[in-house]
């Protein structure tokens, strides 16, 4: 940690409020899956399985994407992360991609005023204490700064919700879940069912990407 973090961590008396999201909204199964598609075709799955100990809860990540082109492959994708939260605070991220090559990793921790965090390519800065990963699994991401897991970047989004829509599942079934469109320096839409549990997303990179929920 930099000099100017550091002074800025042991100098506070107390913890800059954070963002919290009472209660966290963990899936009964503790395990959250998708199939992702692109334009329609199946390229993998992403899955999240959360871990509870006493108050702490630890959420593992795993995407592991595989695009062809006349059944030869041309672009692959994989992602790893583990997020902390501890009495319902967001603690931290560390996160590792392979993007097709390229290899990038996110490390952020909180300290006294906010979030330290550190890329790659991102030099260690103070993000503010309502920061939230680009995990997409905590709807309250959507009201504060968002912290992309790949880049290192953190901005707020523009949030608008254009109602409800009855998603595709994996399973051959559907899910009635709020889409909200985000836009700013992010371009994506991403969908909660009525007990706030992430249905959906759908967003534009190697094609349209989509994903259906897997059973849980």
């Amino acid at each position: 940690m930099n000099r100017r973090l550091f002074l800025m961590s042991s100098g506070a008396v107390a913890l800059a409020r954070p963002a919290l999201a009472a209660p966290l909204p963990v899936p009964p199964s503790g395990r959250i899956g998708f199939k992702v598609l692109r334009n329609g075709t199946p390229i993998g799955e992403h899955h999240l399985i959360f871990t509870q100990s006493g108050d702490t809860l630890r959420i593992d990540i795993h995407a592991a994407f595989l695009v062809r082109l006349a059944g030869i492959p041309f672009f692959r994708y994989t992602a790893r992360a583990t997020e902390v939260w501890s009495g319902g605070v967001f603690q931290g991220i560390d996160s590792q991609v392979n993007d097709d090559g390229k290899h990038l990793e996110v490390h952020a921790e909180r300290v006294a005023q906010g979030y330290a965090i550190s890329g790659t390519h991102v030099p260690l800065y103070l993000g503010p204490p309502n920061t939230l990963p680009l995990t997409y699994w905590n709807k309250a991401m959507l009201d504060g700064i968002i912290l992309n897991v790949q880049t290192a970047h953190s901005y707020p989004a523009t949030v608008r919700s254009p109602g409800w829509n009855r998603l595709p599942t994996a399973d051959g079934g559907t899910v009635v879940a709020q889409r909200f469109n985000v836009t700013g320096k992010l371009h994506l839409s991403v969908w909660y069912d009525q007990y706030e549990q992430w249905s959906g997303l759908a967003f534009h990179v190697h094609g349209y990407e989509t994903y259906e929920k897997l059973p849980a």
